[in-house]
């Protein structure tokens, strides 16, 4: 559609009806939060949307997207909480090779190291006390120990498919599942060799430590098992019996408790084990096709990725540990949703969160009158009023445009859209005294005003021409034959 033209702007219900229950939601227990220095944030990497999803577990709302690279799935936070790094798997279409380095400070991707080769295929992730990240490559056999600072890369040769990534809380020894070869590799930090090879049940996917360092418990897909391994001599002590497919796995704090997400692809569920008897107590229900887990600080919340079937958006279920129960609202965050990994970390940050809310006006217009874009950007806690720094709009994940907010507000003349559906986030950058924000994705379907079909760029004028008189001469050819059939027919029958 050319700029100028009237169309007809139509804004999906169940959009409207999500922003009105952002927009009206209880605010009493954001505010609480705001003035702490720190606080826990959830990042849950989106396959399908390439970006973070960034939840405030205190109150469970995604408070910014994160563009990342492409097909992301596995994540982890540095100690002090500054950087989380990211794994890009990669498509069929784009070969993965890098992983995202966001600040948590900014909400923004710092940087992407590219060196590890084309092709590898980076899954899982996990990061020593020195900030050496431990990265696996699915297709190349091995793990790659990186220095972010200097960008210095050794490849260490595994065994066949290592998947899921897990260092002991001294950073002296890295246990990474080779899901092909039903091992886990054993690496010794200080030299970067591998020190054993242990035995485990079938398919290996996660790993996860807990926190003294003495047990490593790996998820076994084809078994549907966990394996249970004394870090002291390395040997598979016990095996525990899961529901199905295991993949994500989180130890608790006090290392009492182990949750481990069965992938099922239509009644999901995260199994409980009781580490003193090794045996499952419950078998928590969540969405389907769950897969990443991992547990807060206090030890308090677990949450779980889940994927859901092929055309719902994924979500975060929150388990409450207490109860082992699930609550009642989950997260809605983008497609398919993994997190292999420890994604839950403990950022410090004095900065107050922000609310960006986006908007259409006139959301449906009969008269065919085009529509604006309006962004309002608001601080959560009570007493600050709108704010004012820049918001990006991004049209389709692609079309980035800066506006400045004024008096909290920001506007964008979307009259040149063509006629199709059309995804749009607005991103509030943020600032030294507040935290960036991303509103919900909204969509808008630019269609003909009154049901007319406005004509394609391929309807020339020439096309037009040659169409009109194609038909013209076609009645002249109807009109032409009728009276020749018509004289045959009178001189057949009537003639004398």
């Amino acid at each position: 559609m050319k700029r100028g033209d009237k169309a007809h702007l139509l804004v999906s219900a169940s959009t409207a009806l999500f922003l009105f229950l952002i927009i009206f939601s209880s605010t009493e227990s954001v505010a609480t939060a705001q003035n702490d220095l720190s606080a826990e944030y959830a990042y849950i990497p989106n396959e399908k949307n390439n970006s973070v999803s960034i939840i405030n577990t205190t109150t469970n709302t995604v408070i910014s997207t994160v563009p990342v690279g492409n097909n992301p799935v596995g994540v982890t936070v540095n100690r002090d909480g500054t950087r989380v790094y990211v794994t890009n798997f990669g498509d069929d279409n784009a070969l993965g090779y890098t992983f995202s380095i966001i600040n948590t400070g900014t909400d923004e991707v710092i940087t992407k190291l590219v060196d590890a080769g084309k092709g590898i295929k980076p899954f899982g992730v996990a990061i020593t006390p020195d900030e050496t990240l431990y990265i696996s490559s699915y297709v190349t056999d091995n793990v790659y120990a990186i220095n972010p600072i200097t960008n210095s890369i050794s490849a260490i040769h595994v065994r066949s498919e290592p998947l899921g990534v897990a260092i002991t809380p001294n950073g002296k020894w890295v246990y990474v599942a080779n899901k092909n070869d039903n091992t886990v590799s054993v690496i010794d930090t200080e030299t970067n060799n591998i020190v054993d090879n242990i035995s485990v049940g079938e398919a290996p996917y996660g790993i996860a430590v807990n926190k003294n360092g003495t047990k490593a418990y790996v998820t076994n897909m084809g078994s549907h098992n966990v394996s249970v391994i004394d870090t002291a001599t390395n040997e598979v002590t016990v095996t525990v019996p899961v529901v199905n497919d295991p993949h994500g796995i989180a130890v608790t704090p006090d290392e009492k408790w182990v949750y481990v997400a069965n992938h099922c692809p239509y009644v999901g569920t995260v199994s409980v084990i009781n580490t003193t008897t090794n045996t499952v107590t419950k078998n928590i229900s969540v969405d389907q096709n769950p897969c990443g887990v991992a547990v807060t600080h206090d030890g308090k919340w677990v949450y779980v990725t889940t994927a859901g079937s092929e055309n719902d958006p994924g979500s975060v279920s929150v388990i409450n540990t207490s109860t082992n129960t699930v609550i009642p609202s989950r997260v809605i965050v983008g497609t398919r949703p993994s997190g292999i990994g420890q994604f839950i970390g403990s950022v410090q940050d004095s900065r107050i969160e922000t609310m960006t809310i986006l908007a259409l006006s006139p959301n449906q217009s009969p008269s065919g009158e085009l529509g604006t874009l309006t962004v309002t950007v608001s601080a959560t806690t009570q007493g600050i009023e709108k704010l004012s720094g820049t918001v990006t709009f991004i049209m389709d994940g692609t079309d980035h445009i800066d506006k400045d907010i004024i008096s909290g507000n920001a506007t964008l003349d979307i009259s040149s859209l063509s006629n199709s559906s059309h995804s749009i986030i607005a991103r509030y950058k943020g600032n030294n005294n507040f935290r960036p924000s991303t509103s919900p994705s909204l969509t808008v379907s630019v269609q003909p005003p009154n049901g007319k079909t406005i004509p394609t760029p391929t309807d020339s004028l020439w096309e037009k021409l040659l169409g009109n008189l194609g038909k013209f001469l076609n009645e002249i050819i109807i009109t032409v034959c009728g009276g020749i059939i018509l004289a045959l027919l009178k001189k057949r029958f009537f003639s004398k």
